[in-house]
């Protein structure tokens, strides 16, 4: 079973709390399957068809359910729902848009696997499901962008704050939770490899820096000029010119008396400035 699918066999299991939200989702399931004649495998949806129907108060009624066989010899489940007065349904509540969404979702909708890229589809047959669908998201406050795919108009949701916001709605809370905890581990993977790069890219100009001044420092002191500086600088010199792996820290350590990293540096930067001079 995908992702996906997992994710809507739950929702067909998932409590259905009002009469006013069973009748949208219901309303939903009907103008998505472009009829009241419902027919599919999964013998859970056709439960929760018939249910929707039970808990309508009368809006739809339930005909009759049946099992058939398809071509392959695979057991069929139906239900033929009847709409008992037409009757044009808002949803202004967050509840109900909630539950038409779900309907849609439960359907025909898609969702990205948690490793994925956040990412969660509805396809769509008729543009006037398709904009009662995205005026329930935006009573939601559900960001969607809207795209033509095989002549079938596609709500796509995308970004992982909008993706679980849209979970969360439709009742899938597992999956919610499921993908907010692969957004904070994807989101600490990123930080310490954005660390561990930046870590490495001055460890590069840290060692560059040292190679760089061993060979100029090894020239100064081939030069009558290295000899004519005070002592405190040529100590680091030497220090330097003999191990290029020494870090600032290390060296400032290492002189008697001790000085720290900035100093240390500060010297070095002072002798390769008179080195510069003395050699070009």
């Amino acid at each position: 079973m995908s992702y996906s699918s997992d994710i809507k066999h739950k929702l067909t299991l998932s409590d259905i709390r009002s009469v006013c939200c069973a009748q949208a989702e219901l309303y939903s399931a009907v103008l998505m399957n472009g009829g009241n004649v419902f027919l599919s495998k999964d013998k859970n949806y056709i439960k929760r068809i018939c249910a929707l129907s039970s808990k309508s108060r009368g809006l739809f009624v339930r005909v009759r359910t049946y099992t058939v066989r398809n071509k392959k010899g695979s057991v069929m489940w139906g239900t033929v729902i009847r709409m008992q007065e037409k009757q044009d349904l808002s949803f202004s509540k967050q509840c109900c848009a909630a539950a038409f969404i779900r309907g849609c979702f439960i359907r025909s909708g898609y969702i990205n696997p948690p490793d994925k890229t956040a990412r969660a589809d509805i396809s769509f047959k008729n543009k006037d499901t398709a904009d009662m669908c995205g005026a329930a998201l935006d009573t939601c406050g559900i960001h969607y962008n809207v795209s033509v795919r095989n002549r079938n108009i596609l709500i796509y949701i995308k970004s992982s704050e909008n993706v679980s916001s849209l979970l969360a709605r439709i009742g899938a809370v597992g999956a919610m939770l499921e993908l907010e905890n692969s957004s904070i581990i994807k989101k600490y993977k990123n930080d310490v490899n954005r660390v561990t790069n930046c870590d490495n890219a001055n460890l590069d100009k840290t060692v560059s820096a040292a190679v760089r001044q061993k060979a100029l420092i090894s020239e100064f002191m081939k030069t009558s000029a290295f000899d004519g500086l005070p002592i405190e600088l040529k100590k680091i010199a030497k220090l330097r010119a003999d191990d290029e792996s020494l870090s600032l820290k290390d060296i400032g350590m290492m002189l008697s008396p001790p000085i720290s990293k900035s100093g240390a540096a500060h010297r070095l930067k002072k002798i390769e400035d008179i080195a510069n001079k003395i050699l070009s």
